[in-house]
């Protein structure tokens, strides 16, 4: 069932998705992105930066004992987005993969799984914010608006859900899942990779340091800001002016509206949709708004290509050194 529930919002998307580029002139889509010019390889750059900070975000939740160096938190969140990106996995695939492979470099696996779980509170907590203040600027540029209840709207719904997570978290309730993992390991006797790990203990241990939490808090909002100025650089190699208030719209508010459509591998469709409707509070023509959304998922495939293809050597190295996978004989060895 969810095999083909997957495989029914891919092909609405990539629908959705092909049904905008060929409505509003693909020619001329594909042209305007290459009119972006040198602008590509700063969003690239751009990008890159601000998944670096994510990395160093998650690294400051950790605290005084952040185990490995800042490369290893760089390099894994960056393939945590690869994964979000390419794959359907509901945006939140990469980050549990992530954890795990933080807990093969030797950070306990308790806590690396911890981290995860109070780093995606941090992200959405701040992207909420991020999301809120580019509200409080478009009512500042165009005031009110049905649009603009809308989303609004939207955000409160929000809320509830992000705070349940934050109270799942404070009030133990992970500690149902410690004992899940226990009595599983008890009925197989150690057997079948099932581990029991102190989860609830390593969460209070992460909450215990509040200082780092608002520090590492800042940093992801600091990469939140940073995808401002990939809106504004398109825009600007497009012949348009805008100002950085109304790049910060384009950018909080369609960022809001990837992560709404999660359900969707890579939100296909609805992020183009998304952009035609905001850029059209700014006078921006769909055409423009397809331009940007699609030089603002180059980065998606430049990152991540490469990522998935790292991410399946670690893996097969992992395997290799634990005598699952072995590597291809060599034609006439022979066995003594």
């Amino acid at each position: 069932m969810l095999r083909w529930t997957v495989f029914a919002l891919v092909s609405a998307g990539i629908t959705a998705f092909v049904a905008l580029l060929l409505i509003n002139g693909m020619n001329d889509i594909f042209h305007g992105v290459g009119a972006v010019g040198w602008g590509l390889a700063v969003v690239v750059l751009l990008r890159l930066t601000a998944l670096s900070i994510a990395g160093l975000g998650w690294r400051r939740i950790m605290g005084a004992r952040p185990l490995k160096p800042a490369a290893t938190y760089i390099g894994l969140r960056l393939l945590r987005e690869s994964i979000n990106c390419l794959l359907p996995v509901g945006q939140v695939g990469g980050d549990m993969i992530g954890g795990r492979l933080l807990a093969r470099f030797g950070v306990p696996q308790a806590r690396a799984a911890a981290s995860i779980l109070v780093d995606l509170l941090l992200q959405a907590s701040t992207q909420g914010l991020f999301a809120l203040i580019g509200l409080a600027v478009l009512w500042q540029l165009e005031g009110d608006s049905p649009l603009l209840r809308k989303i609004g709207s939207g955000l409160i719904i929000a809320v509830p859900a992000l705070g349940g997570f934050f109270i799942a978290q404070r009030l133990g309730l992970f500690a149902l899942v410690d004992r899940a993992l226990r009595e599983v390991a008890r009925r197989r006797g150690g057997e079948g990779g099932i581990e029991a790990i102190d989860l609830q203990g390593a969460l209070s241990g992460l909450y215990a340091d509040p200082r780092s939490l608002v520090m590492a808090g800042c940093i992801h909002f600091l990469g939140w800001l940073l995808g401002t100025f990939e809106i504004f650089v398109v825009l600007h190699q497009l012949g348009k002016h805008p100002s950085l208030g109304e790049a910060m719209v384009l950018e909080s508010l369609g960022q809001a509206v990837r992560s709404a459509a999660f359900a969707v591998p890579g939100a296909l469709g609805v992020q183009e949709g998304g952009y035609i409707l905001l850029g059209a509070l700014f006078a921006l023509s769909p055409r423009d708004a397809l331009v940007v959304s699609l030089v603002k998922r180059l980065p998606d495939l430049v990152i991540g290509i490469p990522g998935l293809l790292i991410w399946q050597g670690m893996e097969a190295g992992f395997l290799r050194r634990r005598g699952i996978l072995t590597e291809p004989r060599s034609k006439g060895a022979v066995d003594v």
